[in-house]
């Protein structure tokens, strides 16, 4: 065993030595879907399922602020329900359960003698993924170099939801150096996914998609790199909000150690029911966090575009819908999704027209340049503190693309066609004003979130379809639609593919092997269209439960 790989096997003990004794499953369980198993193990109290599988986060937080629950036995319910799901996934990298209960009582005891909640997220429990900094808690963003660093203060999104009545509890696992679909590095191992744990749950937020998913969290935080990628949690069955860049805040410090803060991601609530997206994202922005982070724009939630007032007050949308970008062609799985949520919308009132992506070869290509501008130099530095090795799935990088550092004057060339790029989409969105009926464009795009169903362990991955809103800064919810059933989506056999990488992911694609694999939908607006993009999210999510009850 080398002396990075022991390092990581004390750190993976350490973790694992906090687990509550009484949360221990007698054997590890061998089917590949365990999405049942916290709710069927025994473990959990009648009370306990009953708080964990509350049917909305609102009514958790209605439950909690009318004293119907307490926030101890909230947060206790959902440490232990955490502990399960992490022992059917490996999704957690920090367990600090004793504080959070701590924190807990506290919040009880201020509640009994005010009278008044502490803040919107009163007493609810949140997760967050490993590179947010949370005062005392080791963050080594899965790099075992980094291991042994704690941060001595809180980013500014753990004080915001702190402020807002927040209890935060654990962490979450990612990506190596969050650069690619899936969570997977040296120190913490594979995360998998719940309801087919062969696949991967998606990333670079992947462990907090797996807790989610098993309701060990309801509300959690995970992220973008700014300029980079993910896969996101419609691969773990969840919902989730992408934000504009200078919407959400991240910054916090590290003990002043260099290369912990050199990463400036782009956050967003992921969430087990829709309603937190709003719950989460207007708790923070009510909490301005401008104060706090220098880049955040001072631009308070505003009622009125979450009331649709630019697009027709919400009634008779218009959503353009693309199932192909032209340059890799989704599984068969999303055409299923698409068609109801197409049919679901149009028995709403609703109006969806084909939407044809721009160029989607020529973005993908200035992302991969924007992405690896620095021949990912800070990842291998990063590796080169503890010999440790690079890991992660086939194509965790735009494969035409070499890994060269460009200098200053190619940097900004790069950026200078982006800028001719993002114009030219824009005029793209805009010109359908022409054909919509409403005098606007379409007031969202909806679309798969990969070309592919989650992916197998390791396994090939293309970011196109995520990529292109990363590039233009464009705000985008994710809600999960169906799952991948081998009877309906049949394989399908084409003549023609539009390049090696479309032929290679269409040909993996085995409804067998990505049996039970949630498959969801973006909803993608325009830039700062941030509230917008939530409403319009839950009258997706809306229209579906309805269509589904019929």
């Amino acid at each position: 065993m080398t002396d990075w790989e022991a390092k990581a096997a004390a750190k993976r003990a350490q973790r694992d030595a906090l687990l509550p004794k009484d949360t221990l499953l007698p054997s590890a369980p061998t089917d590949l879907d365990v999405s049942s198993v916290p709710a069927t193990s025994g473990i959990l109290s009648a009370r306990e399922l009953e708080i964990t599988g509350t049917p909305s986060i609102t009514a958790l937080l209605d439950a909690l602020k009318a004293r119907t629950y307490s926030a101890e036995e909230v947060v206790s319910a959902f440490c232990r329900r955490a502990a399960i799901a992490h022992q059917l996934t490996n999704c957690l990298t920090e367990i600090f359960f004793d504080r959070a209960l701590a924190h807990a009582r506290d919040l009880d005891a201020e509640y009994a003698r005010t009278g008044r909640p502490r803040g919107p997220l009163h007493g609810l429990p949140v997760s967050l993924k490993e590179q947010i900094a949370v005062r005392g808690v080791e963050r080594s963003f899965g790099f075992v170099g980094w291991l042994g660093r704690v941060p001595e203060s809180d980013a500014a999104i753990t004080t915001l939801l702190v402020e807002a009545g927040a209890v935060p509890y654990c962490i979450t696992n990612v990506a190596q150096h969050l650069g690619f679909g899936a969570a997977v590095n040296n120190v913490f191992g594979e995360t998998c996914n719940p309801h087919n744990r062969n696949l991967t749950p998606g990333g670079s937020s992947g462990g907090e998609g797996a807790l989610i998913a098993l309701r060990g969290s309801v509300l959690g935080v995970g992220s973008d790199i700014g300029g980079s990628v993910r896969i996101p949690a419609g691969f773990s069955g969840l919902y989730s909000l992408r934000p504009s860049y200078q919407r959400f805040p991240y910054e916090g410090t590290c003990n002043s150690q260099e290369g912990q803060e050199s990463l400036r991601s782009v956050l967003g609530p992921m969430a087990a029911t829709v309603d937190g997206l709003r719950l989460a994202f207007k708790a923070v922005i009510d909490g301005r966090p401008w104060r706090l982070d220098p880049v955040v724009l001072r631009m308070p939630w505003s009622e009125e575009r979450y009331r649709l007032a630019e697009h027709g007050g919400g009634e008779r949308l218009v959503f353009g819908m693309m199932s192909d970008d032209g340059f890799v062609r989704a599984a068969p799985p999303y055409a299923r999704a698409l068609a109801d949520v197409k049919a679901a919308l149009e028995t709403a009132g609703h109006t969806v027209v084909p939407w044809k992506a721009y160029d989607a070869e020529r973005g993908y290509a200035l992302f991969g340049e924007v992405w690896m501008a620095d021949g990912h130099k800070d990842l291998y530095d990063t590796l080169a503190l503890s010999g440790e090795p690079r890991v992660g799935p086939l194509g965790s990088g735009p494969e035409t693309l070499l890994e060269d550092e460009v200098t200053i004057t190619k940097y900004w060339e790069i950026q200078y066609r982006k800028q001719r790029f993002l114009k030219e989409q824009l005029d793209h969105w805009n010109r359908t004003a022409e054909h919509t009926g409403t005098g606007r464009p379409v007031d969202a795009i909806i679309c798969p979130v990969s070309a592919t169903p989650p992916q197998t362990l390791r396994g090939r991955q293309y970011y196109g379809y995520t990529a292109w809103c990363n590039l233009a800064d464009l705000p985008s919810a994710v809600i999960p639609v169906t799952r991948v059933n081998p009877a309906k989506d049949l394989k399908v056999t084409r003549d023609d593919y539009y390049n090696w990488l479309d032929k290679e992911l269409w040909e993996m694609y085995d409804p067998e092997v990505y049996k039970n694999g949630p498959i969801g939908v973006q909803i993608i607006g325009q830039k700062d269209e941030d509230e917008a993009v939530i409403r319009m999210a839950e009258i997706v999510d809306a229209a579906l439960k309805a269509s589904k009850s019929c």
